[in-house]
């Protein structure tokens, strides 16, 4: 797993301590985050209009990917080389969003019906998303 500097510097991204501060927290969390979640754990060692800032710039960098909860709250997680693709799962009772793996055939007839909708409307899709929305189980850590 790579380091904040690399990640930095192998983007042309000048080293900063926010930077490096908000990177090793989602380093270390490794999984989707709420930005407040994120601004919690980070406890006021970057300040909110810094925070929204650095997470933008790792945005333009193509490092992080940002998506929106059922409740509307923003959420971000790291991208990583040795990830796929993947869509996430919403628990309405704690929460917790879990990233899944679609079958491979789903993936492809989904990047055929894409490639479909693009040339019917003349329009350049650039991503996409898929999220369920549900209850955890009983056994849910969160949710007991």
């Amino acid at each position: 797993m790579k380091d904040s500097k690399k990640i930095l510097s192998e983007n042309k991204v000048s080293i900063t301590n926010p930077r490096i501060i908000v990177l090793e927290s989602l380093l270390e969390n490794r999984n989707p985050i709420t930005v407040d979640e994120l601004q919690s754990k980070l406890k006021n060692k970057v300040a909110k209009s810094t925070l929204y800032r650095v997470l933008n710039d790792l945005k333009n960098i193509k490092v992080l990917n940002e998506f929106t909860t059922p409740e509307n709250a923003t959420v971000v997680e790291l991208i990583f080389e040795d990830e796929t693709h993947h869509h996430h799962l919403f628990c309405s009772d704690c929460g917790e969003i879990i990233d899944i793996q679609m079958a491979a055939n789903f993936e492809k007839t989904l990047s055929k019906e894409i490639k479909r909708i693009e040339k019917k409307f003349n329009f350049t899709i650039e991503d996409h998303r898929l999220e369920l929305f549900g209850t955890c189980t009983d056994l849910c850590k969160n949710c007991n």
